[in-house]
């Protein structure tokens, strides 16, 4: 998002990464809201008879429902839901064109071929469709009312509704827009994380984020892989080995979300100010392999080193908490993280040489040692608090949430410099 004043004086734009800031315009205003849920076929789901399946949570944010029938042509073809949203499909092509011939986008509608297609339809219009919380049901356009099940009330003014087919089963997403009060975080610290592989995420203050593990769905995910080479192309037999393949993808996506909304929805909530690296990852995934001309060289080892790092999810991670900040007063900053695991904190020595391998730094001015990662967060930590923002947010009340390299307390303290000083005096 980029800021770098308190919550009640933030600038429009940021000085590091330009990143739009919210708008705040009194002490209450409109919010859009998005209410997720999943929408399954009774006889698509074991073990769960009449389509009593709870979805999940998604940082107590959004409620979810479980469509728990479908007619039975909808079973049979899914193909048909998505018929019901064709005035809906032509009115957004329409749209598309209108928007391209008046220049006001670059590119025509994109036409995709099945394979590659998502099976989804959006309704717009409130009239078109309704909620009915006492009955347990949803009417949806064409289609008529189909039974859900609600884990949370759906609030405020429902403005649209989306269906898609996942590849495993339906979801119902539901905007809304709410009224809510000015909020204002609940803390006063500051606190900067570092991404990784080995771990997720690093935080100044000694929280550390374990990684994805997913391995044992892409193992399956590779099994299934080599399956599919030995299959006649569109054949039924190669359709089910698809079908396995998608529902596997949709595991290791579900387990990703999970994990990044459990872990951001309670850290949001623990410190106003999240300052994170803005880093580029799609070129950091980039492949190796280079050209004809020029071929790229280690190209296997790069290729694992881009899974691992688009496993992690950074991405979503940060926009997560960016947006749940937001929600609870605060804010995160975005800043590069060049050389933030090359410089010591102990002498101000920044060389390659300090981190020869990666899991450990060691100076080779004055000798310090520490774990990269930690000593990586400490820096992004006390970049932040010497530049013209963090400075601001200093003067005006808010202190920084560090760690000891060496003991592993945290503690709070408007200056990041102390406890590792007084490391450095004690060895």
């Amino acid at each position: 998002m980029g800021t770098g004043t308190p919550p009640q004086c933030l600038p429009e734009r940021s000085s590091v990464t330009g990143r739009r800031s919210p708008t705040r315009t009194g002490s209450a205003g409109k919010r859009p809201v998005t209410h997720t849920g999943s929408l399954l076929p009774v006889s698509k789901r074991r073990g769960h008879p009449g389509g009593e399946v709870n979805a999940g949570g998604s940082g107590g944010r959004a409620p979810r429902c479980v469509l728990a029938q479908l007619t039975t042509s909808n079973r049979d073809d899914p193909l048909n839901a998505v018929r019901a949203g064709t005035p809906c499909v032509l009115w957004e092509l329409y749209d598309s064109y209108k928007k391209f011939f008046k220049k006001e986008q670059v590119h025509p509608p994109q036409f995709k071929k099945k394979s590659k297609s998502r099976l989804s339809f959006t309704e717009s219009d409130p009239a078109s469709f309704e909620i009915d919380h006492t009955n347990k049901r949803v009417r949806l356009p064409k289609l008529g009312w189909v039974k859900c099940r609600f884990t949370q009330k759906m609030e405020g003014q429902h403005n649209s509704v989306t269906v898609r087919w996942n590849g495993m089963r339906w979801i119902l997403s539901v905007q809304a827009k709410i009224e809510v009060s000015e909020p204002i975080h609940p803390s006063d610290t500051i606190v900067a994380g570092d991404f990784g592989v080995v771990r997720r995420v690093t935080f100044s203050d000694g929280v550390v984020v374990a990684p994805i593990d997913v391995s044992w769905a892409e193992n399956r995910k590779a099994f299934y892989q080599r399956k599919l080479k030995n299959k006649t192309k569109f054949s039924q037999n190669w359709k089910k080995v698809v079908r396995k393949i998608g529902k596997l993808d949709s595991r290791i996506a579900n387990v990703r979300k999970d994990q990044t909304h459990k872990f951001t929805h309670a850290y949001s909530k623990s410190h106003a100010v999240i300052v994170l690296g803005d880093l580029n990852i799609q070129n950091m995934s980039a492949s190796a392999a280079g050209t004809i001309e020029k071929p790229g060289k280690n190209v296997k080892q790069k290729s694992g080193l881009n899974r691992s790092i688009l496993r992690q999810g950074w991405g979503e991670l940060g926009r997560q908490l960016e947006y749940k900040q937001l929600w609870q007063g605060g804010f995160v900053e975005f800043q590069s993280e060049r050389y933030t695991s090359q410089h010591c904190p102990a002498c101000e020595h920044t060389s390659l040489l300090n981190r020869a391998i990666q899991a450990e730094f060691k100076c080779v001015e004055c000798g310090f040692s520490a774990n990269a990662d930690d000593v990586a967060a400490q820096n992004q930590l006390q970049k932040f608090l010497s530049s013209d923002n963090g400075g601001a947010l200093l003067a005006s009340g808010y202190r920084a949430s560090v760690n000891s390299l060496w003991s592993g307390q945290s503690t709070d303290s408007a200056l990041k410099q102390e406890p590792i000083e007084g490391v450095v005096q004690n060895a």
